[in-house]
């Protein structure tokens, strides 16, 4: 298209509102409106200009791109992250030049992607030796997708737009701004005064907003850039592209949150939707030392559905039940056997280990006339430390529950409910003191403390603390089942899937032999 063309179709398209807005201001002004009908109209820009001088000096008016790191993230994954976030923070502001410049992109990708392997790679040459093609392509399909779908949401007409009319629209801004210079000295020689006032209003006031408005805008795509390429680099080092794309959205889709309501249903000619994924069941390990009362726990947890609950013994560990819980989630217990009065032997903190590693929420039981947690807290140390040997893997929330907390002073009286958060009966009182000596005993190796009494037909603290309490830990409980389902997903049926590539390699090599002796 040539210059001419472009000219026409600016004036053609120029022409109706040059017209309408000629008319409009002689009829105000024919009938004596002009004075009235200025006022509002200069309120409103007055007000809109305000509005974007403050949202766009304080880079407000657009969706914070770095939105907190997923609840299955590790450590490791945090510190990887504070990079991409570091690498973000060094643009301040971008130009459409550099912004249309696909050497900036390149240079920028191998950058933030050296940064991010040195955390899960240190010492590595470069940073993809440690990878495999397929998660390196995963992870450009996951970029590349995330933001054709930010394109079509927030560019109108990007569909339709090819890479040369950007380069043409950035032309006939630069001579939009030609022609308004040219028409500023024109202007000025037939009323120098007035027009310059108009043009410093235009170029320090409204122009310097405009610029703004559009550094803005340029800086949030940039950015927007940055923070998803550097969320997938973090998924691509830790290992979780390896299951595919289409697998790796279907995990993230089963360990959702599950439906409040199902939905409704469809109507009888409607075919058939594809089979989804079933919701993962969020595991609870129950821990702690023996005679602690875990069991009792459990049956109280349990409650009148034991009845009908799945059992399942877990050799060297203990028993795990399946349930269901009201809102819908699935939930699997795991009780186990515990460890002794001395702290845990090496067999039995390998048990702890084990029933820790495949657990999204940790129940710890104690009881409540235990004077001292060193035990306790010994084993709580020794997970810490097993899982910081295994960065691919996190921790649990461990939720501690004083359990026996009738055998509390005075030990005959024992009518529930209790307020032991702020009462004033003796045996309240001493609840809320024991509550307090646990917390401190335990400290930031726990989130929270429930008293409870789990003895059958006397339960007390089980359905209006323990169980909210669980509740309140669902959701970081499902991203911690999320990051075991990309570990196992991962590792699992490698050397079945190079049986199948020879396989099919064969295959074709075969077929492409007949073919030739066929000839």
């Amino acid at each position: 298209m040539t210059k001419t063309r472009i000219g026409l179709l600016v004036v053609l398209f120029m022409a109706p509102w040059v017209f309408l807005i000629g008319v409009g201001s002689y009829h105000l002004w024919d009938r004596g409106w002009l004075f009235w009908a200025w006022w509002p109209m200069f309120l409103c820009f007055g007000l809109s200009y305000y509005l974007a001088y403050r949202w766009t000096r304080r880079k407000g008016l657009f969706p914070p791109t770095d939105t907190p790191p997923p609840n299955y993230w590790t450590e490791r994954d945090k510190a990887a992250w504070e990079k991409v976030t570091a690498k973000a923070r060094e643009y301040d502001q971008i130009t459409p030049e550099l912004l249309t410049d696909p050497r900036h992109y390149s240079d920028l990708t191998l950058d933030l992607a050296t940064q991010v392997a040195a955390v899960y790679n240190p010492g590595g040459a470069t940073p993809f030796d440690h990878l495999t093609i397929p998660e390196v392509l995963a992870c450009a399909e996951l970029v590349a997708a995330d933001l054709d779908e930010l394109v079509q949401k927030y560019i109108p007409g990007v569909h339709m737009l090819r890479v040369r009319d950007y380069k043409m629209a950035r032309k006939a801004a630069d001579w939009y701004k030609t022609g308004q210079n040219v028409y500023w000295a024109a202007a000025t020689v037939l009323n120098p005064i007035e027009v310059g006032v108009r043009w410093i209003a235009s170029r320090y006031a409204l122009g310097g907003m405009l610029d703004r408005l559009q550094g803005n805008i340029l800086l949030w795509f940039h950015t927007t850039f940055v923070h998803q390429l550097g969320r997938y680099l973090i998924e691509m080092n830790s290992g979780r592209l390896k299951v595919g794309v289409k697998r790796y959205r279907e995990i993230l889709k089963a360990h959702q949150e599950p439906p409040v309501e199902p939905p409704p249903p469809a109507p009888p000619d409607t075919p058939a939707p594809a089979t989804a994924l079933a919701v993962r069941p969020i595991g609870i390990a129950v821990l702690g030392p023996v005679k602690a009362g875990k069991s009792s726990l459990v049956n109280a947890l349990l409650g009148k559905q034991a009845a009908t609950v799945d059992t399942l013994p877990v050799p060297h560990i203990g028993v795990r039940y399946n349930l269901t819980l009201a809102g819908g989630q699935p939930v699997s217990v795991l009780d186990t056997a515990g460890y002794g009065q001395e702290g845990a032997n090496d067999a039995e903190f390998a048990a702890a280990a084990e029933a820790a590693k495949d657990a999204d929420l940790i129940l710890f039981v104690t009881q409540a006339t235990n004077p001292g947690r060193r035990p306790d807290v010994d084993l709580l140390d020794r997970l810490r430390a097993w899982f910081a040997a295994h960065p691919q893997l996190k921790l649990p929330n461990v939720v501690a529950v004083v359990n026996q907390i009738d055998l509390l002073s005075p030990k005959a009286e024992w009518s529930p409910p209790y307020n032991w958060q702020t009462g004033t009966r003796r045996k309240e009182v001493t609840i809320r003191e024991c509550v307090g000596v646990v917390k401190d005993q335990l400290g930031d190796r726990v989130v929270d403390v429930v008293p409870v009494c789990a003895r059958e037909g006397e339960t007390f603290g089980i359905i209006e603390g323990l169980v909210p309490a669980i509740a309140q830990q669902l959701d970081d409980a499902r991203g911690s089942a999320m990051l075991k389902a990309f570990d196992a997903e991962g590792s699992a049926d490698q050397y079945q899937r190079l049986g199948r590539q020879l396989l099919e390699g064969g295959r074709k090599a075969l077929g492409i032999l007949w073919q030739n002796l066929k000839k």
